[in-house]
């Protein structure tokens, strides 16, 4: 059964993203106006690259 975990949401002036997940994966998609790209994560992976983008987001914050 697939569930939406963020409806498609625009995040600047022609960017979106949204993310699904069905019973064994997470899917993100992000897209403008010219390109799209979607990634599909087992569970296990979601959790690596949801706490990569936090310490991303975090170095980022340092070097504001």
């Amino acid at each position: 059964m697939e569930k939406t975990l963020l409806e498609e949401t625009r995040i600047g002036e022609v960017l979106s993203m949204g993310v699904e997940m069905d019973d064994n994966e997470i899917g993100l998609f992000i897209a403008s106006a010219d390109v799209s790209a979607s990634c599909g994560f087992r569970p296990d992976e979601w959790e690596k690259f949801v706490e990569g983008v936090k310490k991303a987001h975090e170095e980022y914050l340092g070097n504001k």
